[in-house]
């Protein structure tokens, strides 16, 4: 999906992606959401194996591989009711906005699409993940009218940013294989793990790629994967370096929330860390 929206135009669309926003005493949540001044678009994604068959009448989706059936719910209904919360929360932070169309996209080319039941509604908002930008211009050629301009866009755009709620997961509950992890900084050019820190940067030795800020997106899956806590012991052996003062400057430049005493201090992420 990121591969084919990102030959839109930038100047023109506004797209955000992940979204989990509160709603009443829960979430929603949108995999991709299209902003456009004449129209918003929410975009979820599905990746299923084998032959699919969604049932509109029965709100299901029968999925077959493997001479084996399972029943999911209805993607159709799941994108309509995060549109509905969608609407809600644009009227209830007094925005205004235009028709929202909303869309399920299958990303496996391998994955067989049936509509057994022939419903227009499933022929209309279920595609390929490849159709998206055609979907986007069926939606410009319905919706003529710009009613509201790019400065509204980001105005809506920039709250809903701001009310997004990542959903962290205990790492404890995941039962992961911690001693199996690869520890060290990742090139985010080549991705190769083992980044060495030269004159203020982190330079990959496999690549030659120099970066100031590949330590943040360690540190950030640090405390992803071991909890919301981190020493300066920690930090050095997991980005890979014996450096106390340059954990310390480390941590202090991210603006960590520290607690306890300068022997036994820890470091924990603030609640904007992870956007």
């Amino acid at each position: 999906m990121d591969y084919y929206l990102a030959q839109l135009p930038e100047k023109e669309y506004i797209l955000l992606q992940g979204l989990r926003i509160p709603h009443l005493k829960t979430h929603f949540q949108i995999d991709t959401l299209l902003l456009y001044p004449s129209f918003f678009i929410n975009f979820e994604s599905k990746n299923y194996a084998g032959e699919i068959d969604i049932d509109i009448t029965y709100d299901q989706l029968i999925r077959t591989i493997d001479g084996k059936q399972d029943i999911y719910g209805n993607p159709i209904l799941q994108a309509k009711i995060q549109t509905s919360n969608l609407i809600t929360w644009l009227n209830n932070n007094s925005f205004s906005f235009p028709p929202i169309e909303y869309f399920v996209t299958i990303s496996s080319s391998q994955t067989m699409i049936k509509n057994s039941n022939k419903s227009p509604e499933v022929y209309y908002r279920i595609c390929r993940t490849a159709r998206a930008l055609y979907k986007i211009e069926e939606m410009k050629m319905k919706y003529k009218s710009e009613t509201l301009t790019l400065k509204d866009l980001k105005k809506i755009a920039h709250k809903l940013i701001k009310s997004d709620q990542p959903l962290i997961v205990d790492p404890k509950e995941l039962n992961l294989p911690l001693n199996e992890l690869t520890k060290g900084i990742q090139c985010p050019e080549c991705q190769e793990f083992g980044m060495k820190r030269i004159h203020g940067n982190w330079l990959c030795s496999s690549c030659g790629h120099l970066s100031k800020t590949a330590h943040i997106s360690a540190i950030k899956d640090f405390f992803l994967l071991h909890g919301f806590s981190i020493n300066n012991q920690q930090l050095r052996d997991f980005l890979g370096f014996d450096s106390v003062d340059l954990a310390t400057h480390i941590l202090k430049s991210l603006n960590l929330i520290p607690s306890g005493s300068k022997k036994n201090k820890t470091y924990s992420p603030p609640p904007d860390f992870f956007k």
